[in-house]
């Protein structure tokens, strides 16, 4: 069964090795290299010297860990507690499940000039609120050092459609009987959830929280559709800064960039596969 089982794997490895390895090897190699179109000249860890160098580099890495920290310990978290509620099927929860689900849906583009006009310092919802009930409602969101980041991370963190889906799976393949058996113990709602539910969802909150970090480490169209990564770089991130590096034709520094982009998204798989022990059985 060897010959026919790897013929049955080749397609997917062509294409695997084709769209992927083959990608990732020019950027980790031209990362070494100062490249704009028809230059090419290998400058050896000269970009990474430029990179750290500059202060803008730092600036856009620790935006995008808050906003990979924002997903962390607001939006997964919050979709784990919804999704155990839902599952617990209270009045009207599959049109809740439908309602919370609807924003996940929705292109990044579209979902971000929706929250340009929220947020907008005149005529936005956001500061009309405010100002009907007392308070200043004057504030450019967006475009303000102390409120821009905190706004672009208030875009998606309750966007829990997924991790609340997820949730509702995997509550639902969890044996009846284990709080079949808890009931007549006498356990309440909330110990069932907190004692049984909550630690047989790690494999499935480790996933939520990787996917979410891979998502925030890569994160650029919401950015640069809201704020294009101002006021003052207050919301730049890695993806936003190597785009920027490309548009001045400085192509082996944007891959540089790239390649610390990939090696903290393989520094975070492991030490969230390691966290939660993904993959292992939770019964």
């Amino acid at each position: 069964m060897r010959g026919p089982v790897a013929v049955s794997l080749l397609p997917g490895l062509l294409l695997f090795g084709t769209f992927f390895l083959v990608p990732v090897f020019v950027l980790v190699a031209t990362a070494f290299a100062r490249w704009g179109g028809l230059d090419f000249a290998w400058v050896g860890l000269d970009n990474y010297r430029q990179m750290f160098d500059d202060p803008v580099f730092f600036k856009a890495m620790v935006n995008t860990l808050f906003y990979a920290a924002a997903s962390v310990f607001i939006q997964v978290p919050l979709g784990v507690g919804v999704g155990m509620v839902l599952a617990l099927r209270p009045r009207g929860w599959k049109a809740l499940r439908t309602i919370i689900f609807i924003p996940f849906v929705i292109s990044g583009a579209a979902y971000a000039l929706i929250f340009s006009m929220f947020y907008n310092p005149r005529a936005g919802l956001l500061n009309n609120a405010l100002g009907a009930l007392g308070l200043p409602g004057d504030r450019d969101w967006l475009f303000d050092t102390a409120t821009a980041r905190w706004a672009v991370a208030g875009t998606f963190v309750f966007v829990i459609g997924f991790v609340v889906v997820l949730v509702m799976a995997e509550i639902a393949s969890i044996p009846t009987e284990m709080y079949e058996a808890a009931s007549v113990d006498g356990a309440s709602t909330w110990q069932q959830l907190t004692r049984i539910t909550l630690p047989l969802l790690r494999n499935v909150i480790g996933t939520a929280i990787l996917i979410r970090l891979l998502v925030d480490i890569g994160m650029f169209d919401l950015v640069y559709i809201l704020t294009a990564g101002g006021p003052d770089d207050a919301t730049a991130t890695l993806a936003l800064y190597a785009y920027r590096a490309y548009l001045n034709g400085e192509w082996g520094y944007a891959n540089a960039v790239g390649s610390v982009i990939i090696v903290i998204g393989l520094v975070l798989i492991v030490t969230v596969r390691r966290t939660f022990r993904i993959g292992e059985r939770a019964l």
